[in-house]
């Protein structure tokens, strides 16, 4: 079985309901059905909490939708390995890197962003959007 790892915009999609919302459920669905399994760090969770409350998302509610959230991923630890090597990259964008390496130590197979360019510098692992997730098990 195929181990996705879901970037925090793929989640945040289906939360606050934007253009590729539809895919992203889709994904999330295919976890929930165990044909994928889904992993996310916990870097997706406070990215999630800080963008929710700037959309001013009322906190019953936003916990109510980390919960759901939580309950349909497996959340994977972060660690002062995980920090040392991001530290090391000196990369654009620091959080995609430390969430990368959150799905390194996860053995995850892939990443699912909404923007595969922001992985693109460093990844080793397939990055792939919503649709060629999609498109790949749709061919399996």
């Amino acid at each position: 079985m195929m181990n996705v790892f879901l970037d925090t915009n793929i989640l945040l999609e289906i939360i606050l309901a934007r253009k590729e919302q539809s895919d992203c459920q889709q994904i999330l669905q295919a976890g929930i059905n165990e044909e994928i399994n889904i992993f996310a760090s916990y870097l997706t969770f406070a990215n999630m909490a800080y963008i929710l409350q700037r959309n001013k998302i009322p906190r019953t509610q936003l916990y109510q939708i980390m919960r759901m959230m939580e309950s349909h991923v497996i959340v994977l630890p972060m660690d002062s390995n995980q920090l040392r090597i991001a530290l090391c990259q000196e990369v654009k964008d620091f959080e995609d890197m430390l969430q990368y390496q959150s799905a390194i130590a996860g053995q995850c197979d892939c990443i699912v962003t909404i923007n595969t360019d922001d992985f693109a510098e460093f990844s080793r692992l397939p990055i792939y959007s919503p649709k060629e997730l999609l498109y790949l098990l749709d061919k399996d």
